[in-house]
């Protein structure tokens, strides 16, 4: 018998195309992702809560604080493949990806630049002297709650960044960047991953203590870890070199973007995203493990039978985790599902994609008013003010 001919890989069209797809598109992933999000907000209220009203909340909500911490690490890594799939499926969703998480990273930064310097800083020099001493004794108490003093909570600022990627990567412009200049545009590519180098950097400056960020700087901040963007770079050249590879062989960018319609290739991709993001997960927690143990070496926290002090350990470990050391093993747990995850398959109701923020925004301010009116209850318990008392004190003023 003839052994049958292996299909290479640029051969593979929609003619030949395999029957599996996977269940879920970009829309479960966005769902998923902002669910995270009001989490994450409900969590860092009860943290909150412990320090202000005391042990009592700890107690009564720490438990549930803690789950709700742990699945609101979740967000970013499924808002990142849900922006990554859009990409993919289409080159005019980049353009107006890059548009709404530039706009949204955008007036984020303005609105709580103007907020914070006009109404909360403006408010307390009305009321602090000298007001010079006003910011840093913010920044100051900053410090006491997040170690190194800054706040980084703009997520549109990576969605941007890895969207802005993906555009330099992928796009195919007909008018300026056109013939052999498109590879002014391809090393563009080094621009969005330098910003996330430099705010690692800084991050990282100001968790030694080097440098303190100033309080406008904060909606300027990349959130994603350091491992999750390498992650994120890998997987976008991996598009490219699997483009290179289809291409060369005499097929044309029309006929790669046929393929990228496929089923074969969403399952082929979500395979290799799959290996990527447990191989990262592991490297991640090895990274934690490796400088948890050089920086306590370092400064002679490791006993003579090589285990390192209990005090210290937590120490660098929580500086690690500052800067996103340790934070993306996460991803490990969500590579199963990618088997199940299809980039091209496009959802049947697409305005849930357009009101899904806007359900999640009104989901985490009802959240605040909530959790401030139980604050507000625990914090004035037995301390209430008699409404008779009151309203002589007002008769009286009258």
């Amino acid at each position: 018998m003839e052994k049958k001919k292996r299909t290479k890989f640029h051969e593979f069209t929609a003619e030949n195309d395999i029957k599996y797809r996977g269940p879920l598109n970009y829309q479960h992933f966005q769902i998923l992702g902002w669910a995270c999000i009001v989490a994450a907000v409900a969590a860092a209220i009860i943290t909150l809560g412990g320090k202000v009203a005391g042990e009592g909340v700890i107690k009564q909500y720490g438990t549930l604080g803690n789950v709700l911490s742990f699945i609101s690490q979740f967000a970013l890594p499924l808002l990142l493949m849900a922006s990554f799939a859009r990409i993919l499926n289409n080159t005019d969703n980049c353009k107006k990806l890059l548009m709404i998480n530039g706009g949204a990273a955008l007036g984020i930064f303005v609105i709580t630049t103007f907020i914070g310097s006009r109404y909360f800083i403006g408010i307390l020099q009305k009321i602090l002297t000298p007001a010079d001493r006003v910011v840093p004794i913010v920044s100051d108490i900053i410090s006491i709650f997040v170690p190194g003093g800054f706040l980084a909570f703009n997520m549109f600022v990576d969605l941007f960044l890895c969207t802005l990627m993906m555009y330099f990567l992928n796009a195919r412009p007909k008018r300026v960047f056109t013939g052999k200049k498109i590879l002014i545009l391809r090393f563009m590519v080094i621009l969005p991953i330098a910003y996330e180098a430099i705010c690692f950097w800084l991050k990282l400056q100001a968790i030694k203590y080097q440098i303190t960020l100033p309080l406008w700087s904060f909606p300027l901040l990349t959130m994603k870890p350091p491992v999750m963007i390498l992650l994120f770079i890998v997987m976008a050249f991996v598009v490219k070199i699997r483009e290179y590879r289809y291409c060369k062989h005499g097929n044309t960018h029309e006929d790669y973007q046929a393929f990228m319609q496929t089923n074969r290739n969403s399952f082929h991709l979500s395979i290799r995203l799959c290996i990527l993001m447990v191989i990262f997960a592991v490297v991640d927690l090895l990274l934690l493990v490796l400088l948890t143990y050089l920086n306590a070496n370092s400064f002679g926290a490791v006993n003579a039978t090589g285990e390192i002090a209990q005090e210290a350990s937590d120490t660098f470990v929580n500086l690690s985790l500052a800067v996103g050391i340790g934070k993306s093993w996460p991803i490990g747990l969500l590579a199963p599902f990618m088997l199940l995850f299809s980039y091209n398959k496009e959802p049947k109701r697409k305005i849930i994609s357009l009101i899904l923020p806007a359900v999640a925004v009104v989901l985490c301010i009802f959240i605040v008013l909530e959790a401030t009116r139980m604050g507000v209850g625990m914090i004035m318990n037995g301390k209430q003010i008699d409404v008779d008392k009151l309203a002589e004190m007002f008769k009286s003023m009258q």
